[in-house]
């Protein structure tokens, strides 16, 4: 059931789960902006991650700059997904003469497919798992995600994106304050440029990364308490080549403002900020591309957001768009 709106592109995607690579590469560039305090730290670590790299393309004094982790970025996508597929019924499922049966049938059957989580209940057979990929599992092997994204950082340096925040223990019984606890954090208003780079998907599997990254909007430590981030679709690009690191992608920011005359130090910035820079930044990273490209922005990427919302507002079309794509995905061979 492939959206109208992707139809125009249909030969870039591919028609069916492929056994062998055909590089057809469609990137989804985003920028990932923090709406509440967030952490982006390893599990465990005192401060947050940060890296001291080149601060622009053009200007190559170092600078110290926040860190969000692929897995920090991927693996909160991935959840979302999968509690989709569970709230409309594609678990438990199985296979039955060819064909893929759900609910109570599924159950009768030899085996079947009652859950997939991250990241040791892994079912190696459903939408994410032939999408996102997954480890050596027993019996099955391992399977190369066909999503490919990495490490992305802010533009503005770390020391004017996080904050310490100090807060007291209260022992509500005794009226008492206890041991003040000390945090290291990102503020609200932070953006971090992405790019997450699809590898030969079909149309559908494309509309279902897509859903997961507009419907995301927790990432990192403390997640289900704050970290609120809302991830804007710059554009969608259609390729055979990747594009551009995330790296390159926020220094080009950098030099654009910077270039603008924006004195970072000072000026936060906001989503118009990036959005009036977004156009000659891509053009800049992608000039010397070595491979093909079709950009997709203005009222074509509108008409693709917009067809991917009215779909999860639709519960009776999810539905039937979520059991499809896992019929394609539970029905692959290898």
């Amino acid at each position: 059931m492939t959206l109208d709106s992707l139809k125009p592109y249909e030969r870039y995607f591919v028609p069916e789960i492929p056994r062998t690579p055909t590089g057809r590469y469609a990137s989804i560039i985003l920028l990932r902006e923090t709406k509440s305090y967030a952490i982006f730290t390893t599990e465990g670590g005192e401060q947050q991650d940060v890296e001291e790299v080149p601060a622009g393309l053009s200007r190559t004094e170092l600078v110290t700059r926040l860190v969000m982790f692929k897995r920090k970025q991927v693996a909160p996508e991935r959840r979302t997904g999968k509690a989709l597929l569970r709230q409309y019924g594609v678990f438990p499922f199985a296979l039955k003469d060819g064909r893929v049966v759900y609910g109570e049938e599924a159950l009768k059957e030899k085996n079947p497919v009652q859950d997939c989580y991250l990241t040791a209940g892994l079912c190696t057979r459903c939408p994410d798992c032939l999408i996102y990929g997954y480890a050596a599992v027993e019996g099955e092997g391992a399977r190369k995600a066909r999503l490919m994204t990495d490490s992305c950082f802010s533009v503005r340096p770390y020391e004017l994106v996080q904050r310490h925040i100090k807060f007291n223990v209260i022992d509500e019984a005794a009226y008492t304050s206890g041991t003040i606890t000390e945090y290291d954090y990102t503020i609200p208003g932070v953006f971090l440029p992405a790019v997450e780079t699809t590898v030969d998907l079909t149309a559908d599997e494309f509309a279902y990364v897509l859903g997961n990254i507009l419907h995301t909007t927790r990432y990192g430590k403390e997640g289900s308490r704050q970290g609120f981030v809302r991830n804007h679709i710059l554009a969608i690009a259609f390729s055979d080549v990747e594009l551009f690191a995330n790296l390159e992608f926020a220094q080009a920011f950098y030099d654009a403002f910077l270039d603008a005359g924006m004195d970072l130090a000072v000026q936060g910035l906001t989503l118009a900020d990036f959005r009036q820079h977004a156009d000659a930044v891509i053009g800049r990273l992608t000039d010397d591309l070595p491979g093909r490209l079709t950009l997709v922005t203005g009222e074509g990427l509108e008409k693709i957001l917009t067809d991917v919302r009215a779909l999860y507002r639709d519960e009776d079309r999810l539905s039937h768009f979520l059991r499809d794509l896992n019929t394609q995905a539970a029905t692959f061979s290898p």
